[in-house]
């Protein structure tokens, strides 16, 4: 999104609503008909299509290898990884990175299936690049960082493998060939964690600042949601692309987006994990204040379990930069200039944001966030925080605000938005 006002007006980002579909492509046994000769006793098999046999060869080699590559990951010892890269351009570099990674996050409950094949996904240079005998295949993957994760999380990958005399062999897992991929499959990551969170970063950024911006999110989120007791994990990616990969997605989906709340595998499980991803080049330029504010704002989403809830998006990001917010010493000229100015020149809006405002494509996506956030205030100001908290649980728990406008404000939402214009209003003044 576009900032108003360098960092201090920093948005965080919202959950992705696409959905990653996981194909499972089975492989249908060639049943041959028995051409009987005058011997009864023999019989003549056609010759299968050259592509069945090496797709089957290539799952039999495969599952073979991502057996004994999930046992190596698993143990203790780094030489056994190693051991199954293929000796070609840095393969056993990613494994050895690979391995660290998983020690690092203490990722447990790790498997990985063999799908398919993507036939044509390499081109002929890689290939011969390779040892001419290379393929590209989807994997199944699931995994768990233990301490954080409730649950597993599972996604298909593409992995880089190469025939030998010996068995396939791990070429890579960073070639892009549409499918998305953990960040710790795809680069060496740093990590540090406490109790209520886990940070890990890849490339040049800064853990300790990831660090301390988890912990200031978490202290943000408790001051609020005095009950939560839950735990957060961030990812940096290094650069855009890599963020490509881990979110599954295009980059017009998050572009000017801080930071993306969302499920690891994209899907909308409620027992998915929830991580905050963030998107380095918005991100990096922020301030301490700034970064705080939108590392907050995401915390909120997961410790409310927004990813997965359905309610009208006002209330959603309205109430993640209440508590981004509330506690932060900043004027409202500041933190509602967009919205504010708006007001000024064209009157308060005719509704509240609803979820084409908070479209990426927006404009005036500042002004939307803003202008959510002032409608939780108002609440807050008008009824108390205590009943803002019991406003929005009603609303998750229904997928909609009407009851709870009634049940908790004795209110309904045309008599609010009137409410909330005249305050925009004032504030305008």
């Amino acid at each position: 999104m576009r900032f108003a006002s360098a960092d201090l007006l920093a948005k965080a980002g919202r959950r992705r609503w696409w959905v990653i579909g996981l194909a499972l492509v089975v492989i249908a046994a060639v049943v041959a008909a028995f051409t009987l000769t005058r011997k009864p006793q023999t019989a003549v098999l056609p010759r299968p299509h050259p592509h069945v046999s090496q797709a089957a060869t290539h799952s039999q080699l495969a599952t073979r290898l991502l057996s004994r590559l999930t046992d190596a990951l698993s143990g203790d010892s780094r030489r056994a990884v190693v051991a199954l890269a293929a000796r070609h351009h840095g393969a056993a570099d990613q494994l050895s990175a690979i391995y660290t990674n998983v020690q690092r996050l203490d990722i447990v409950g790790l498997s990985m299936r063999y799908v398919d094949d993507d036939a044509d996904a390499l081109s002929a240079a890689r290939k011969k690049a390779l040892g001419g005998r290379a393929w590209v295949g989807q994997v199944d993957l699931r995994w768990r960082i233990d301490g954080y994760d409730q649950n597993s999380s599972d996604m298909e990958v593409s992995l880089t493998l190469v025939e030998t005399p010996h068995g396939a062999r791990f070429a890579s897992a960073r070639g892009a060939f549409g499918d998305a991929a953990p960040l710790w499959l795809l680069q060496p990551v740093k990590v540090r964690h406490a109790d209520r969170w886990l940070v890990m970063v890849a490339g040049t950024n800064k853990i300790r600042r990831f660090a301390t911006l988890a912990a200031d999110a978490v202290a943000d989120v408790d001051k609020v949601l005095t009950g939560w007791r839950g735990s957060l994990v961030i990812e940096v990616p290094a650069d855009e692309s890599e963020l490509d990969r881990a979110l599954g997605a295009s980059r017009e989906q998050y572009a000017d987006i801080a930071a993306v709340t969302t499920t690891v595998d994209g899907t909308m499980s409620s027992t998915a994990p929830v991580h905050i991803f963030v998107n380095p080049p918005v991100f990096d330029p922020l301030g301490p204040r700034g970064s705080r504010i939108v590392l907050s704002h995401e915390a909120t989403h997961v410790a409310t379990n927004a990813v997965t809830t359905s309610m009208p998006t006002w209330l959603i990001e309205g109430f993640a930069d209440y508590v981004a917010l509330d506690h932060v010493n900043l004027p409202v000229s500041v933190t509602g200039s967009e919205i504010l100015a708006r007001v000024r020149k064209d009157g308060p809006p005719s509704h509240l944001p609803n979820a084409h405002d908070f479209a990426t494509s927006n404009t005036a996506l500042g002004a939307s966030y803003e202008a959510a956030w002032l409608a939780c205030r108002l609440l807050a100001q008008t009824y108390g925080e205590d009943e803002l908290i019991r406003f929005y649980r009603m609303s998750a728990r229904d997928s909609s605000t009407r009851q709870a406008f009634e049940k908790v404000f004795g209110t309904d939402k045309t008599s609010f938005t009137h409410a909330w214009q005249r305050y925009l209003a004032k504030l305008a003044q």
